[in-house]
């Protein structure tokens, strides 16, 4: 019986060892998308819509700690031209203890060969917000954190 068990080792090994050598070192870089394209501004075109919630810093900040921010929901949408212009944009957020309010605006945006970019919402009547993208290769989706200092907000942008 001792032999039978040991025998039964002994292939296992081989067996581990030949499966092992077939499969080779591996290669640690992943997978390209769509044959490893660039992208241009031309990966934007259309209309895209996202919502989210985040926070907001507060109109009376203490200490920049966590209970200084205000939580905010938004539900949005913007047109980008393919050319690195947004031609539209409404924004309908919601801030806790500061009630609800629609934007509205237009804004500029870069893309990098590497599908990040950077992104400025300008809002009619005076202010702006920016944003750092991650666009997914197809150009349906992308991926935003917001880069204005007292805005915690990250969220995915959809093609409509």
């Amino acid at each position: 019986m001792k032999k039978v068990l040991t025998n039964w080792k002994l292939v296992a090994l081989v067996l581990v060892a030949v499966g092992l050598t077939a499969i080779g070192p591996g290669n640690a870089r992943p997978r390209p998308d769509l044959d490893d394209r660039a992208c241009t501004d031309a990966i934007l075109d259309g209309a895209y819509q996202w919502n989210v919630a985040g926070y907001v810093l507060g109109p009376n900040p203490v200490n920049g700690n966590i209970g200084d921010f205000q939580p905010l929901v938004e539900a949005s949408y913007a047109v980008f031209n393919g050319q690195g212009k947004i031609t539209n944009l409404v924004s309908t957020d919601n801030v806790s203890g500061g009630g609800s309010f629609t934007l509205t605006g237009t804004g500029t945006y870069s893309v990098n060969p590497d599908c990040s970019g950077d992104l400025t919402f300008n809002i009619t009547g005076g202010g702006s917000t920016n944003l750092h993208p991650v666009i997914h290769r197809d150009g349906e989706n992308l991926d935003y954190v917001h880069t204005d200092a007292g805005v915690i907000i990250a969220g995915t942008m959809r093609k409509r």
